[in-house]
C-alpha cells in the first residue's frame, strides 16, 4: 500500500491560517488523550465521596481501576446493584484481569447467588492462579459459602508462597480445622515449601507456625539444612523450650549420648566442643585454658581440662551447657574431677543453675590441691515451670586473701539424672 501524505500549499495567509488550526486540533486531541487520564488517578486517589469517584470516572471511562473503587463505593453503601454495574464494566474494559471478577464473586455471595459465586472463583483463578490477593480472598469467599476444603486450599496456596499473609492464613486454617485435625496439614508437603515457611516463621517471631513447619518436614526423613534447624533450635532454648530443643537438636547432632543421661558428651568423648545447643560451651577468660585432654580422663578417652594462671580474685564459670529436663523432677548430679597443684581455698564445683538469671538451684562440694578422681555430686530439684536449666563450672573469687592461682582441674563422666 502506498503511503499517502496532505500537502497544503503555504503561499496563502489561508493556507497558514488552516495548518495552525489543524495543529491545534491534533495538540488538543493528544492532550486530552494525556491529560485525561492523569486527572481522573489524581481524583480518584484523592476521593472522600461516590461522587468525586464519579467524577473520576467521567474523566476516563476506560480506566477499569476507578471502576472498581467506584464499585466498592457503592457497595460500601449497600446499593449492590450499581456496585456490580461497576465490577462488570471494570471487567468488559480488562477481561483478561482477575481481580474484577472476583469481586464480582464476592459480591454475588451477598446478593445470595452461591453458585455465581462459585462460577467467579473458578474463573478468577484460571485468568490468575499464582495470584496471592485473589487466593485471599478466594479462601474467605469459600469460607462464607461453607466450603471449607477449598478454603483450606487456598489458604495452603498463601501460606507457602506469601510471607506477608502467613500468619493470618495459618491462624485462619487453623480455626477451620476440627479437633481431630493436626495443623500440619495445612502445610505444603514439599520439602522446600516447608523449609521456605519454617525461615519465613522464624524471621517473623511466628514460634507456633514454626513448630508446626518443623514438625511437618521432621515427618518427610530428608536431610535437613542445618542453618535453618539451628536458628530454630536457638529460638526455643530463648524460649526455655527444653524437651523440644532437645529433640530438634538430636535431629541436627549425632554424637556421644546416653538415653537417661540428660547431660550431653558428659564423658567429653567429642573431639571437639561444638560450642552451640546442648554442646559444652567455652566462654575465654584470661589466665585459665580450658581445653580437651586425650591422656587424662576418669573413664574414656578424653575429660576436660582447666589450666590457671590468674589472680586470686578470678570469678570464673567459662564452662557451661544448657540442659533439658523434666519440670518438677528430682535429679541427681554427679561428675568425676581431679586436681594437681592447684592451691586455693575456694576451688572448682559444678553448679546447676536458672538460665534467664543464674539463679542456682544446687551445687557439688569444691576441688583443689592435689588429688586422684573424686566424685562431685548433688541433688537437684527442678521447679514445676522449668524444662531447661545451665550446668556450669565455677570457680568463685576467694574470700580471703591468697597467692595468685596455678595448676590443674580435670571433669569427667558428668550425668544429670
Amino acid at each position: 500500500m502506498n503511503n499517502q501524505a496532505l500537502l497544503i500549499r503555504l503561499e496563502s495567509r489561508r493556507s497558514r491560517a488552516l495548518v495552525v488550526a489543524l495543529a491545534l486540533v491534533v495538540a488538543g486531541a493528544l492532550a486530552c488523550v494525556i491529560v485525561r487520564p492523569v486527572v481522573a488517578q489524581r481524583l480518584a486517589m484523592n476521593a472522600t465521596s461516590t461522587e468525586d469517584l464519579t467524577r473520576a470516572a467521567a474523566w476516563d471511562p476506560n480506566d477499569p481501576a476507578v471502576h472498581i473503587w467506584l464499585g466498592h463505593a457503592y457497595e460500601r453503601q449497600g446499593d449492590l446493584d450499581r456496585a456490580r454495574a461497576r465490577f462488570d464494566e471494570a471487567h468488559r474494559l480488562r477481561p483478561s484481569e482477575a481481580y474484577p471478577v472476583m469481586q464480582l464473586g464476592l459480591l454475588a455471595e451477598r446478593r445470595r447467588e452461591p453458585q455465581a459465586a462459585r462460577d467467579a472463583i473458578r474463573t478468577a483463578l484460571a485468568l490468575d492462579p499464582h495470584n496471592v490477593t485473589i487466593r485471599w480472598d478466594a479462601a474467605l469467599l469459600a469460607l462464607r459459602l461453607d466450603d471449607r476444603e477449598q478454603a483450606l486450599d487456598h489458604l495452603r496456596y498463601v501460606l507457602a508462597v506469601d510471607p506477608a499473609q502467613r500468619d493470618a492464613a495459618f491462624q485462619l486454617g487453623r480455626a477451620l480445622l476440627r479437633p481431630d485435625e493436626d495443623s500440619q496439614i495445612l502445610l505444603p508437603s514439599d520439602p522446600d515449601g516447608l523449609t521456605t515457611i519454617l525461615t519465613a516463621a522464624l524471621e517473623h517471631d511466628d514460634l507456633p507456625l514454626a513448630n508446626v513447619a518443623w514438625a511437618r518436614r521432621v515427618s518427610l526423613a530428608l536431610p535437613f539444612p542445618g542453618d535453618v534447624g539451628r536458628r530454630y533450635l536457638q529460638r526455643l532454648l530463648e524460649d526455655g523450650e527444653g524437651p523440644a530443643a532437645r529433640a530438634v537438636w538430636s535431629r541436627l547432632i549425632r554424637g556421644p549420648a546416653s538415653d537417661d543421661n540428660a547431660v550431653w558428651n558428659g564423658g567429653f568423648e567429642a573431639e571437639r566442643l561444638l560450642g552451640w545447643g546442648f554442646d559444652w560451651r567455652i566462654q575465654r577468660v584470661w589466665g585459665v585454658d580450658v581445653a580437651l585432654d586425650s591422656l587424662v580422663a576418669a573413664r574414656g578417652r578424653r575429660s576436660l581440662r582447666l589450666t590457671f594462671n590468674s589472680f586470686p580474685t578470678l570469678d570464673f564459670a567459662g564452662v557451661s551447657q544448657l540442659v533439658a529436663v523434666e519440670p518438677g523432677r528430682e535429679y541427681q548430679l554427679e561428675a568425676r574431677a581431679r586436681a594437681s597443684g592447684f592451691a586455693t581455698r575456694s576451688g572448682v564445683k559444678l553448679e546447676v543453675v536458672l538460665p534467664e538469671d543464674m539463679v542456682t538451684l544446687a551445687e557439688t562440694s569444691t576441688i583443689a590441691g592435689t588429688t586422684e578422681w573424686i566424685p562431685l555430686t548433688a541433688s537437684v530439684r527442678i521447679p514445676d515451670d522449668t524444662s531447661l536449666v545451665m550446668l556450669r563450672v565455677r570457680r568463685e573469687r576467694s574470700a580471703a586473701p591468697e597467692g595468685n592461682l596455678g595448676g590443674k582441674v580435670w571433669i569427667d563422666e558428668v550425668s544429670l539424672r
